[in-house]
């Protein structure tokens, strides 16, 4: 039988990858994507998906079917520029998000899955307050954690640890390193590096994410999900697989490492694995690109 699929966030990079799966996996699913465009494009629609714009706290009026699953993504999804705009992040990760799993409450579906961020284990867990993005994140575990406490909601929560790949966004102060980086090669300019230098992140191919989000979905429940690259490089080593001149900043408000949590819940229970490494997509990138 076929499903109602949900998407929140599913413009956005990693959410129009988790629908391009699902169509991909069951065409006869009915898979919707609830997107505000805050971060997310037009340009990322997945054809045989259908897309309605509003905001997640709005939920209940846009989303008149009941869904089988929820993929919950749509969310502020950024660290620096949160403390900009604590009301944006107020809006879209507290109240969205409490709209989200009230409403999965209410209409009884069977799982919904969060997206929620690595942040939250840096510094052994002690940072999950370092910022408005982050203090929010966390907030939302103990919230869907609760609830499944409180109301037996079904839920499974994946962490996800620096998403590049196909789809990801390069401009403005919204961007995320690699593509931001894939700009900055293509126009001949330095690549900038805050200091310290030793900080480091387990940047995890997009598909591969995508894929673990559904798994989990299927075989998953509970906690403790972690979808990431084993491997970790240092922005800095990133920079010089690019191959340009690096330009040294002063550190910046909440940065934050990835946080490390055993990943052995994802690999071991579910058999889910990465298939790219970051380098790799470099020299890929690099090698189709070259400059002669």
């Amino acid at each position: 039988m076929a499903k109602i699929i949900l998407v929140t966030g599913g413009a956005g990079h990693v959410g129009s990858h988790i629908i391009e799966q699902l169509i991909l996996k069951n065409p006869t699913d009915k898979i919707i994507s609830l997107d505000n465009y805050f971060n997310g494009n037009k340009k990322n629609h997945i054809a045989g998906a259908e897309y309605r714009e509003g905001n997640t706290k709005d939920i209940e009026k846009i989303i008149p079917e009941t869904p089988d699953i929820v993929f919950h993504l749509g969310e502020y999804a950024r660290i620096s520029p949160s403390f900009d705009e604590p009301e944006k992040v107020y809006e879209m990760n507290i109240l969205g998000t409490f709209a989200v799993v009230e409403f999965c409450r209410k209409r009884k579906v069977k799982k919904l899955v969060y997206a929620a961020s690595s942040t939250k284990f840096a510094a052994n867990g002690e940072e999950r307050n370092a910022n408005p993005y982050s203090f929010t994140k966390a907030t939302n575990v103990d919230l869907i954690n609760n609830y499944g406490k409180w109301y037996n909601l079904p839920y499974a929560i994946c962490y996800f640890y620096n998403a590049f790949g196909p789809r990801e966004n390069g401009e403005g102060k919204y961007a995320t390193l690699i593509a931001k980086y894939e700009k900055i090669y293509l126009e001949n300019g330095s690549f900038p590096v805050n200091k310290p230098v030793t900080q480091k992140r387990n940047f995890t191919y997009v598909v591969d994410l995508a894929k673990g989000m559904i798994l989990v979905a299927e075989k998953g429940n509970g906690d403790g999900y972690a979808l990431n690259n084993q491997k970790a490089y240092s922005v800095e080593e990133i920079a010089k697989a690019f191959g340009g001149p690096i330009e040294y900043k002063d550190d910046y408000s909440g940065r934050q490492d990835s946080g490390e949590i055993p990943n052995s819940k994802a690999r071991e229970e579910l058999g889910w694995k990465t298939t790219l490494d970051v380098m790799d997509y470099i020299n890929n990138f690099v090698n189709k690109n070259s400059k002669k």
